[in-house]
């Protein structure tokens, strides 16, 4: 068992490298994925399908506790090679100022609270403390981003229906079901 897990770690030190030269060379990519908070979501969104057993055709059982404590971190790397691939380093620095302002916050963070409502008492997304309430500049902020080409491109299917997305998505799946396999 030593020797596999030596192997192991062995054999992983080349891909981990790969993706820290890659999170280095892409360092706005990754503020991006953290202040949309993609990374989290998509964690917690994926957990929440393992939990529920609505993955186990696709990937079969998994230990909960185990699925519980994947970290989010996991998918901040591929999610910054998703936005690396559909945004250009203009259209990343343009969402990153809107989201990183107050009413990105706001935004990020009310949404995050109705996801976790809507997911109820199971949901793994992080409770998000205070209620939603937004200046009118903000609201105007909001409007202006979400309605500009980039606010349409990063908000709509473009970024998480890409097809980069689908497969960081699909390969963040195996990872857990191989990790948390039964």
């Amino acid at each position: 068992m030593k020797s596999f897990a030596t192997a192991f770690i062995f054999a992983a030190l080349p891909a981990f490298a790969a993706v820290t030269a890659h999170a280095a060379d892409g360092p706005k990519s990754v503020a991006l994925v953290r202040a949309m908070r993609t990374d989290e979501i998509s964690a917690a969104t994926l957990k929440f399908a393992f939990l529920n057993g609505e993955m186990v055709n696709s990937f079969g059982n998994t230990k909960a506790s185990c699925v519980r404590r994947v970290p989010y971190s996991d998918f901040t790397a591929p999610w910054a090679r998703v936005v690396d691939t559909v945004l250009s380093p203009k259209e990343i620095e343009e969402a990153l100022v809107f989201y990183q302002s107050d009413a990105g916050v706001k935004f990020i963070n009310g949404m995050l609270r109705r996801m976790r409502e809507h997911q109820g008492k199971d949901t793994v997304l992080p409770e998000i403390p205070g209620k939603e309430d937004f200046t009118d500049a903000q609201k105007a902020e909001i409007s202006k981003f979400s309605s500009s080409a980039i606010g349409r491109k990063v908000m709509g299917k473009d970024l998480i229906a890409s097809p980069a997305a689908v497969e960081a998505g699909s390969e963040m799946g195996r990872k857990i079901a191989q990790t948390c396999g039964k």
